[in-house]
């Protein structure tokens, strides 16, 4: 077998290779592998008939990689053996085998001088003479245990290991993802102790290292689960041992392992990434928004198409980008259930977008509902789902009833987190779940839709139902062109003068911009009326319109009213001036009027919010955006760590903490031992 052709391939130095590998056949694999006392043996002491047939195929040779065991300094006896002819378990592949019946270990290849040189000079340590020694690995594993200024990559594999010490990294390698560690159980697989690392990896984990875990890019979505879940679990041990924890990633298209990566782009390409390494907390907080459940439904189109989902379906999301038509594609759902005598109830967070989405649904606001109510179904806000608002919300009266979200992930944090439903909040959740366990517990149907759908908005809604749901997922992937996609200019600086001195110029050249805004009032200097005050005093012969939630509840401004007529009315002005107001669940399909798009983002709207805001205008215009560096606008402590954040000080932080508690334990009982506060953890997720 050419397996100094299969470590090439994979990026690895040829003198590492011939350090750590070997060619083995006949019964040479057999002895390197089955040496546990644990093994059934004969009376002679010979290994069983059974096993021996099980492990038959290596006769037929393969290679075997072993290293150094870093708690003895010696060659490690633990290795793995991949076999030319590997064996099937259940119909699927062994690619590698391990020693049987023994602990697994890890895997601390012999690193050749000029490696540990290179990995000296990436720290930035002077290699001495005595650190050199006559041991089986010359020293390098003691000199790096001694070193904890040197960072260390755990990946999973040892060819993956070899990639990453050929590249200049010092890296260990687990044989499985969950290798790291060990969790004590009685024999009846019960556990019985607390996990820790295991003692080889607790020997490298010196308080102050830096560890980088650099595991597979899958594209599977079970394993991406799995995954994440042994990153989690291996990190937070680590970082009890007292490491700095990271995690390496990458796009999984340039190749799913770190060796992939290097050979197939070079070893700079894993620099890269290795130089955009997340911290642990911050990559758990990135975790949350992501969709790991399978897609039902894959697309790759410029427009959704009307979706034939069968009706025994229970949970739809529908996650497809921005301006890919998810309302149109939504409203002919609404129209099969109106015409099948299904009742419809719609679902948003800001009364605007709502009554948009009503109309194109051909459905009724709930205040302009009469004495006698709707028979088809109506839209509301969230903050009005209880039955002290003028809905009067009933959840039982929606049972078998089609539930429509858009823009699930704001809505859902809204209802938790928003100041407007404060004084309801523990009433409208409470509503909400009951809501939810009627529609979904029977014949009923939830429809969400988010170009940013993930899995805490899924699983916050199949907890509140308390039955198992396996959602059915529309995933429409399409990303356009080059041609297609904007122009975008990002201003830097403290403050957004530069963006609104550019704004300026541009008005004055004949621009007709559209400007998004984070704030309404005149006590901020960015504000909808700020600005307009400003740049009426400006340009006194342009028509400007302001739309906030002031200008659109007054029945004597020009933007009364024209959130349902939206391309009327804006097409009539040079300057428009939007609040959040127009954040979401807004089609602006004006073409040749607006030049520009222009977003001040203070830090007040989540970032979802804000690239909603900028593609609001469907039309290809160049976009001007500025960002506010850091968010006064802080959840609690401003922790990316969900037991930090519950334990934040912060005054509104607490108090929402226990009002999310409260309607948590509203349908606690004495028989509900599986209690869990799903509204506070998808609030902490989220947050």
């Amino acid at each position: 077998m050419d397996y100094l052709g299969e470590w090439k391939a994979s990026g690895v130095d040829e003198e590492l290779t011939n350090l750590n590998v070997v060619s083995l056949q006949g019964t040479s694999p057999a002895e390197y592998l089955l040496y546990s006392n644990s093994i059934p043996r004969r009376n002679d002491g010979r290994v069983s008939e059974g096993f021996l047939q099980r492990y038959a195929h290596t006769d037929a040779g393969g290679w075997w990689c072993s290293g150094i065991d870093v708690l003895s300094g010696e060659e490690d006896v633990w290795g793995c053996f991949k076999p030319d002819r590997p064996r099937n378990n259940f119909d699927k592949v062994i690619k590698y085998e391990h020693p049987p019946k023994t602990a697994s270990g890890l895997f601390a290849l012999k690193v050749p001088r000029s490696l540990w040189q290179k990995i000296a000079d990436r720290a930035g340590i002077k290699l001495k003479q005595e650190d050199i020694t006559e041991s089986a690995d010359s020293g390098f594993w003691q000199w790096l245990s001694s070193h904890p200024e040197v960072s260390l990559c755990i990946t999973e594999g040892a060819k993956k290991a070899g990639a990453l010490l050929s590249a200049g990294y010092a890296a260990v390698a687990l044989p499985g993802i969950n290798n790291g560690y060990r969790t004590p159980r009685d024999e009846l697989g019960k556990r019985i102790g607390k996990s820790h690392l295991i003692p080889q990896l607790a020997k490298l984990a010196t308080p102050k290292r830096e560890i980088c875990l650099v595991f597979d890019q899958d594209s599977k979505p079970n394993t991406i689960k799995a995954v994440d879940a042994a990153i989690r679990k291996t990190g937070y041990l680590l970082q009890k041992a007292g490491c700095q924890v990271k995690i390496v990633t990458w796009d999984g298209s340039l190749g799913k392992g770190v060796d992939d990566l290097i050979a197939n782009r070079g070893q700079a390409e894993f620099v890269q990434a290795y130089d955009n390494a997340l911290d642990l907390e911050t990559w758990k907080a990135k975790t949350w928004t992501k969709l790991t459940y399978p897609s039902d439904l894959k697309l790759n189109t410029r427009y959704l198409p009307e979706l034939d989902i069968p009706l025994q379906t229970r949970l739809v999301g529908i996650k497809s980008p921005k301006g890919t038509g998810k309302t149109k594609c939504l409203s002919k759902v609404v129209g099969r259930a109106i015409a099948r005598g299904q009742k419809v109830l719609v679902i948003g967070h800001r009364v605007q977008l709502v009554k948009e989405l009503c109309q194109k649904f051909g459905l009724k606001y709930v205040t302009e509902l009469g004495d006698g109510g709707a028979t088809s179904g109506y839209g509301l806000c969230i903050d009005s789902l209880h039955n002290s608002s003028q809905a009067k919300f009933d959840p039982q009266d929606w049972k078998n009833s089609l539930v429509i979200i858009d823009e699930v992930e704001q809505v859902l944090w809204h209802a938790l987190n928003s100041s407007t439903c404060k004084e309801r909040r523990v009433e409208i959740l409470r509503s909400f779940k009951t809501l939810i366990q009627n529609v979904l517990s029977d014949r009923g149907q939830v429809y969400v839709a988010d170009a940013d759908l993930s899995d805490i908005a899924l699983n916050y809604l199949i907890s509140l139902s308390g039955i198992e749901i396996q959602p059915y997922i529309v995933n429409n992937t399409w990303q356009g062109n080059s041609q297609l996609g904007w122009q975008i200019y990002s201003y830097s600086g403290k403050t957004p003068k530069k963006l609104v001195s550019n704004l300026e110029t541009h008005i004055q050249r004949g621009g007709k911009p559209l400007i998004c805004l984070s704030a309404q009032k005149l006590t901020s200097k960015w504000s909808t009326q700020t600005l307009e005050a400003y740049l009426k005093s400006k340009f006194p012969d342009r028509r400007i319109l302001r739309i906030d939630s002031e200008s659109l509840a007054d029945p004597q401004h020009p933007a009364y009213g024209c959130i349902t007529k939206l391309d009327q009315v804006l097409c009539n002005h040079d300057i428009i001036l939007a609040s959040p107001s127009i954040e979401t669940g807004i089609s602006i399909e004006l073409k040749n009027h607006f030049t520009s798009v222009w977003a001040i983002a203070q830090g007040i709207q989540g970032e979802n919010a804000v690239r909603q805001t900028l593609s609001r205008l469907r039309h290809n215009v160049p976009r001007h955006l500025w960002c506010a560096k850091y968010s006064f606008n802080k959840i609690g402590n401003g922790s990316t760590s969900i037991p930090a954040l519950l334990s934040s000080n912060q005054r509104f932080t607490q108090l929402n903490i226990r009002l999310l508690q409260q309607s948590d334990f509203a349908y606690l009982d004495d028989l509900d031992t599986g209690f869990q506060a799903e509204s506070l953890l998808c609030w902490a997720k989220m947050a």
